[in-house]
């Protein structure tokens, strides 16, 4: 099977070079900015969001693209167009799944998924659409990154007039949410969401997905007309990083500060978002010691430092050599801990 992809000159803002691995190319279309993704798509949800629960994602950029599937004459239904990398396709795919981490939602105890968030493409006729009635799903997926989807936890769907009525005026991004009927225990060890495309129909049924684009590892899977899973990196040669979002929820869920134990009243953390440049200051009851880590979104610590003797003061962090997306601060006294995510945006 050879899959390419098409540059669409009326949507285009940018087209990047084209590379080709097991004769699959790939040109990235960059159709919309959005600052600060995990946060806009939060705010844009706030009508929808539970109480004590918060979005995660796996961007690691501020920007969001657009992969389009281009002519391949080499297989039937394929030209001249063959639709989208992140959706329904000529080649059948049936689900576009990311992978989450564990350090994406790690201080939440006892984790649970209320819905899922997905940043659908729709601009005018173009994109997302087809008949009112046809279903978009939503699953979630046991596995790992290395690896991929593997038994199903559960499963919900959407109309594509549901969708389609959450498009705000001409905005080409449709923020439409999932709801599970009640909230979806999942692992501790990371997990999957999966969006379920339709086939094209008579009515021109197709549901596209944005890409965060530029991320140094692959999250992304997609699921072949033959039940088979692939890694969007080996298929197409470039990682994938599906604009879709959890909203998580627990006991120890934090927006912010997290608000578990005594050390988040006592540590403050700003700016944030930061540059790189960041400023823990710390006043406590009491003379302590305490670690402070920071872990990027894979769960790799890129600080560990351990501080003495601690009353007031104000600890310097520079991650200024680290690349944009989503941290976590680890403040701990050995007894209480606080965990803060952290938002990278040079």
């Amino acid at each position: 099977m050879i899959k390419k992809l098409l540059t669409v000159a009326s949507v285009a803002l940018t087209v990047a070079a084209s590379a080709q691995v097991g004769g699959r190319i790939n040109n990235v279309i960059n159709i919309a900015q959005i600052s600060e993704i995990s946060k806009s798509i939060t705010y844009k949800a706030t009508s929808s969001m539970p109480p004590g629960c918060d979005t995660i994602t796996t961007a690691q950029n501020n920007s969001l693209t657009l992969n389009t599937a281009g002519s391949d004459t080499a297989t039937p239904g394929c030209a001249p167009k063959a639709g989208y990398v992140y959706g329904t396709n000529c080649y059948g795919d049936k689900e576009k799944a990311n992978f989450f981490p564990t350090a994406t939602y790690s201080a939440i105890a006892q984790p649970s998924v209320s819905g899922v968030i997905v940043s659908f493409f729709k601009n005018v006729t173009r994109g997302t659409g087809g008949a009112p009635t046809t279903t978009v799903g939503m699953s979630l997926y046991n596995g790992t990154q290395a690896g991929g989807p593997t038994t199903a936890i559960s499963q919900t769907t959407a109309t594509m007039a549901q969708i389609l009525a959450a498009q705000v005026g001409t905005n080409t991004v449709i923020n439409y949410v999932f709801n599970f009927s009640t909230p979806v225990s999942v692992p501790g060890t990371g997990f999957l969401a999966s969006v379920v495309v339709p086939s094209v129909g008579a009515s021109g049924d197709t549901a596209v997905v944005y890409n965060s684009p530029a991320s140094s590892v692959n999250y992304s899977w997609e699921k072949w007309n033959d039940n088979t899973w692939h890694s969007i990196s080996s298929a197409w040669g470039t990682n994938g990083n599906i604009a879709v979002y959890p909203i998580v929820c627990g006991n120890l869920v934090f927006t912010g500060i997290s608000k578990n134990l005594g050390l988040s009243k006592d540590v403050k953390i700003m700016p944030n978002p930061s540059t790189g440049l960041v400023n823990l200051t710390v006043a406590l009851p009491s003379t302590q010691d305490l670690n402070v880590t920071v872990t990027n979104a894979l769960g790799q610590v890129i600080v560990n430092n351990n501080y003495n003797s601690i009353l007031v003061d104000v600890i310097s962090l520079d991650l200024t050599n680290q690349s944009n997306g989503v941290y976590f601060v680890t403040v701990s006294n050995g007894q209480d801990k606080m965990v803060q995510r952290l938002i990278l945006n040079k």
